[in-house]
């Protein structure tokens, strides 16, 4: 029984680099060969994208923490970027509130 190497190999995606297997499942190519919305928000989004991934390596290296939602309290909150360029400037929302945020958004820049 023999055992195969695979040779680590990457794509790049915009200023992003990562490996084939990450590459293969990024594509968000469907069954039906289109592109999934996910996979179009990120495309059209490569700012958040960035503040997203900075916001998470401060995360996990314990410069940034996690506060819970500045609504209602809950611990399980996420990260709300209003302004993507920094990163590191969040508001911490639970779910609920945090979708309702940008409801909210989206409403103002309607009118």
């Amino acid at each position: 029984m023999s055992i195969q190497k695979r040779k680590p190999t990457s794509a790049k995606v915009g200023s992003l680099e990562m490996s084939n297997s990450l590459a293969a499942i990024d594509t968000g190519e469907n069954t039906k060969g289109g592109i999934s919305p996910q996979t179009k928000w990120k495309l059209a989004n490569p700012k958040a994208i960035w503040a997203q991934q900075a916001l998470r390596s401060a995360l996990n290296r314990g410069l940034i923490i996690q506060l819970p939602c500045r609504e209602c309290g809950a611990l399980d909150a996420e990260a709300h970027h209003p302004d993507y360029d920094r990163p590191m400037d969040v508001d911490w929302l639970c779910r609920l509130h945090h979708r309702r945020e940008h409801k909210r958004l989206k409403c103002e820049a309607v009118t």
